[in-house]
């Protein structure tokens, strides 16, 4: 049969991320980087925001490592606007690639 794992164990397991980065899902605070190749998709600055849902093609690959086709769906703490001028937008679907998780809040 199945050994059960305490719940410090499920825990555990739970907070270690499966690439070797930090885990994404609803309610990290990320910052978004820009593309290795400037291009005007690029946001400007390195807006700030929370997950709030997964993005187009994230329902097959919640849980995985970064493969380029992840996304996440960001809410922006301030609106943010494009390289070249577009926006305002309040929330966008960005690739987990270019996204890098805000330290925790130590007390």
């Amino acid at each position: 049969m199945f050994k059960r794992s305490s719940p410090d164990d499920r825990r555990a397991a739970e907070s270690r991320p499966q690439d070797g980065g930090p885990g994404f899902g609803v309610g990290v605070q990320v910052y978004v980087r820009e593309h290795d190749i400037p291009s005007s998709d690029d946001w400007v600055g390195e807006p700030t925001g929370v997950i709030v849902a997964p993005g187009d093609r994230n329902l097959r690959n919640v849980y995985g490592p970064s493969d380029g086709l992840t996304t996440w769906t960001v809410s922006f703490f301030e609106p943010q606007h494009r390289r070249d001028g577009r926006g305002p937008y309040e929330r966008a679907v960005i690739p987990a690639s270019l996204l890098v998780a805000e330290e925790p809040f130590s007390d």
